[in-house]
């Protein structure tokens, strides 16, 4: 079950499950180098998971851009990054599992999903700054929670700075209040970032933006 997700009222947000239903027609809608790169894929499950997130992005951006979701324009940039040339808007896009979720906005942004499921507590540490620690063991959550949690927190800011998983979790602090669902985040350059969060039973969810307006096209590298 995807997690609520209370957002600023400038991001527009799109959320997909892969079903059957939902993924109709998904030929009509990927272009012919995403049905390419689909197919190249090694196992059923990434295929799902490159489906749903592709759909869910050019759903929501077909709405904003009024057309067809197959006539947008998205370009993988040379970091790997999605953008729509000329939509003014900084994209995202996360899946796990048959989940996906697709952010777009003026202001840049980066979202990122995970299951949550077992993993070594030690992990818990190993993304964590040493000057973190002590603020996030002492959130009232299990060990595990609280790495997906972080982990979907410090790589929605790594996602929004453009940086991704070249840079180490580590270099992102975080401080997160749980009442809220709201933290500010230092990225590894020392920039801050608002970042959203939730937790369900199954899944955490954090999406971050840059709290200072941005101007220009959102799509240029």
């Amino acid at each position: 079950m995807l997690p609520h997700l209370t957002l600023p009222p400038d991001v527009h947000f799109r959320s997909l499950a892969f079903t059957d239903e939902a993924t109709r027609g998904w030929m009509q809608i990927l272009t012919d180098e995403e049905i390419n790169r689909r197919a190249g894929m090694g196992n059923e499950q990434r295929r799902r998971s490159f489906t749903a997130g592709r759909i869910a992005l050019r759903s929501l951006l077909a709405e904003l851009l009024d057309l067809h979701p197959s006539r947008v324009p998205l370009v993988v940039e040379p970091s790997g990054r999605l953008s729509s040339p000329g939509s003014g808007l900084f994209l995202s896009l996360a899946h796990s599992g048959d989940l996906a979720v697709a952010a777009a906005c003026e202001r840049n942004v980066g979202v990122d999903l995970e299951l949550i499921r077992p993993k070594p507590a030690a992990l818990l540490d190993y993304i964590l700054a040493d000057d973190e620690r002590a603020h996030v063991h002492g959130l009232a959550l299990p060990p595990e929670r609280s790495l997906f949690l972080c982990w979907t927190v410090k790589e929605a800011v790594l996602k929004a700075n453009g940086t991704g998983l070249r840079k180490s979790p580590r270099r992102v602090r975080v401080n997160l209040d749980l009442t809220t669902g709201h933290a500010l985040v230092h990225d590894p350059e020392d920039k801050a970032w608002d970042v959203m969060f939730a937790l369900s039973e199954t899944h955490a969810l954090s999406l971050a933006v840059d709290p200072e307006a941005v101007t220009g096209d959102a799509s240029a590298p």
